[in-house]
Parts: C-alpha cells; structure tokens; sequence
C-alpha cells in the first residue's frame, strides 16, 4: 500500500470519528437533588462513623430507594 493513501485513510478514519462521536452539551441541566430523608440520615449516621462514606451511601440507597446521586448529596449533608 502507499504511504501517501494509508495516511489518507488513516486521516479520513479519525476525521469521520471526530464528526460523528462530538457529542453536544446537554439541551437541559440535571435537577437538583431531592431533599433527604430525616429518618434515613438518623439511621445511616452510625453507618458512616463506623464503616464509612461508601457504606452509609449504600444503606442510605437501601432505606429510600433512591439513586446514587441523591444518596451521595444526603450522605453529604451529614459531614
């Protein structure tokens, strides 16, 4: 093969991937997080003396069913 095409295509392979994987901002901004559960933070604090942050983030999902993102911010509220 040429040099001169194998540059070509190589060129051409990372100028279709550059095209077609930009990914644009998001068209709308994540909502705030939900506000904690009193009873849960009550019960997750001894989790997070003891254990610690990833521990309490894990209880705390389990108690509320929430996701990790409000687990995380309610678990924060707590330090």
């Amino acid at each position: 093969m040429d040099t001169s095409l194998a540059i070509a295509l190589i060129l051409l392979a990372f100028g279709t991937g550059y095209v077609f994987g930009k990914k644009g901002p998001r068209s709308e901004p994540l909502p705030p997080p939900a506000a904690p559960d009193p009873e849960a933070l009550d019960a997750v604090r001894p989790i997070l003396a003891s254990e610690g942050k990833i521990a309490a983030i894990k209880a705390y999902r389990e108690k509320t069913g929430t996701g990790l993102r409000d687990a995380k911010s309610a678990v924060d509220t707590l330090e």
